[in-house]
């Protein structure tokens, strides 16, 4: 951008300079002669863009234009693919979740008389599809009953053999480790 108001202030004073000498001269045959060099030099003002080209070394400048906008493009490129996973992830975990707790859902109550109410995951850094779970924490409630009852949330209490046998239990349904699922149970009093 600043080689172009270069080139068009170069142009514009040019132009000045040329209409102050064209007043200053006299009539004659001398004028002639002054206007085909003012005219020629006018023509090396507006093609001197391509003379600076021809000037530098062709190579060297057609690495540098071409260098930045690949660099910055690949640079977006590997930005957006990021963003792309991200998203693609964050759903495969959101519908993993959805399945699980569909999956269980009628079996919990049945048995425990408990609903899952949300299923977090804690999962690898490493960039497979899906990617590796490391943890599945699951959030419990009993049946709602038609009396709404206050909650009280026990998170400070170690895991007792309910909480055990729960976890067993859906790790049977869902065919993963037990020791990968910690349950938080929402007691109503």
């Amino acid at each position: 951008m600043g080689l172009l108001t270069e080139w068009i202030s170069h142009i514009i004073t040019f132009i000045l300079l040329a209409v102050v000498i064209e007043l200053i001269l006299p009539n004659g045959s001398f004028q002639k002669y002054v206007k085909m060099v003012v005219g020629l030099l006018f023509i090396f003002i507006l093609f001197s863009p391509l003379f600076r080209l021809f000037h530098e070394d062709v190579d060297t400048w057609l690495a540098s234009i071409q260098q930045q906008p690949n660099e910055t493009f690949e640079n977006d490129i590997e930005k957006k693919k990021k963003e792309i996973q991200a998203s693609q992830r964050a759903y495969i975990l959101e519908q993993m979740a959805v399945q699980l707790k569909n999956i269980a859902a009628e079996e919990l109550m049945r048995t425990y008389g408990l609903i899952v109410t949300d299923i977090s995951f804690t999962i690898g850094e490493s960039e497979q599809n899906p990617p590796p779970i490391e943890s599945i924490t699951v959030e419990l409630a009993e049946e709602a009953a038609s009396v709404v009852k206050p909650i009280r949330i026990q998170s400070t209490t170690p895991p007792t053999d309910q909480h055990d046998d729960i976890a067993r239990f859906l790790a049977n349904m869902w065919e993963v480790d037990p020791q990968m699922i910690t349950i938080h149970l929402e007691r109503r009093e």
